[in-house]
């Protein structure tokens, strides 16, 4: 039984609870995420002049909403 419980096999099985940890919080947020993306590629786009017109502002603004609506869901199943 002692060889079976070694430092070796304890990271070993960190490295899966992280690993598993991770994966389970990218699959989650993954919606949260992909909506920041596309809300920075607006601001990113809409600022490219250095003007940001009023219907450039509606856009961003949208897509923030978006973002609060995929955080909301996160923590509130609906």
């Amino acid at each position: 039984m002692s060889e079976w419980l070694t430092w070796g096999n304890a990271a070993y099985a960190a490295a899966l609870i992280v690993g598993a940890s991770i994966t389970f919080a990218a699959t989650k947020y993954r919606t949260l995420l992909k909506e920041i993306r596309e809300a920075l590629d607006t601001y990113h786009a809409a600022a490219k002049d250095g003007k940001i017109s009023a219907r450039e502002r509606e856009r961003i603004m949208k897509e923030l909403l978006d973002i609060a609506s995929a955080g909301v869901k996160i923590f509130w199943k609906f």
